[in-house]
């Protein structure tokens, strides 16, 4: 009888064990996945820097600028719009001085007040910023995903005035008039991932080229686009160009 219940304690006790193990290597997996997935982030998927209302001061280095922003390693999931500075782009690389605005209608965003280098101040704002072509995360979710049929529903896009598609941007050299000009095309895929046509991609606000810099790792996200005039329906049936359109805004999401 002793015998019995010893061999069955054992069991038990065995059974625990091997129980345990499996939700040890189980949460082992789940910590495992979140460390990856937070190792592979994407930058604009940061954790952003905590801001007080009204002036802030920061110190670091300039990853990417364009004509009116730039990118403070040190200022994690911010982008910072500088009013009126020529040449901002000069200061990629450089290590600064930052005195920022923010206000909390624009949780996003700091508006630079002021720009030190180890050489001199180069900028102190004079102007009022332009926020005519920010795109802020609420903003965003206001572009509806484009779903295409065919080269002739036009409906997929036409009336909808913006939209969004995930994709590669596609560019092209061509001569016109004995010059050459890039062209660019966004490929438009239906929703089984096969190819519908192409959007052509007339041009691109300042944000969205500060984007593609800031994203340069990647080379596929979403594109929030300003839709356009549809193509002629035979030039559209003939080399499946949908319409026309400006690209306002990239990013992972």
């Amino acid at each position: 009888m002793i015998l019995g219940q010893s061999k069955r304690i054992q069991t038990i006790g065995v059974l625990a064990v091997f129980s345990l193990t499996l939700i040890l290597i189980a949460t082992g997996s789940v910590a495992c996945g979140q460390k990856s997935a937070e190792t592979t982030a994407a930058p604009e998927a940061e954790k952003a820097t905590a801001l007080k209302e009204g002036l802030n001061d920061f110190e670091g280095t300039v990853v990417v600028a364009s004509e009116k922003y730039f990118f403070l390693k040190e200022v994690q999931g911010i982008d910072i719009l500088v009013p009126g500075m020529p040449n901002l782009a000069s200061l990629e690389g450089k290590s600064i001085k930052l005195q920022g605005e923010f206000n909390r209608e624009r949780p996003s965003l700091l508006v630079a007040n002021k720009i030190q280098t180890a050489e001199a101040e180069v900028f102190a704002r004079s102007a009022e910023p332009d926020f005519s072509d920010y795109v802020d995360l609420k903003e965003r979710a206001s572009y509806p995903a484009l779903k295409f049929v065919n080269i002739l529903t036009v409906e997929a896009w036409e009336g909808k005035g913006k939209g969004k598609i995930f994709g590669k941007l596609q560019k092209q050299t061509v001569t016109e008039g004995g010059a050459t000009k890039d062209v660019y095309r966004l490929n438009a895929n239906d929703d089984k991932g096969k190819l519908v046509g192409a959007v052509i991609i007339d041009g691109f606000t300042d944000y969205a080229s500060y984007y593609f810099k800031k994203l340069r790792l990647f080379d596929s996200f979403w594109f929030y686009l300003k839709i356009k005039e549809s193509t002629d329906p035979k030039v559209r049936l003939k080399n499946k160009d949908l319409f026309h359109a400006d690209v306002v805004c990239v990013g992972l999401f």
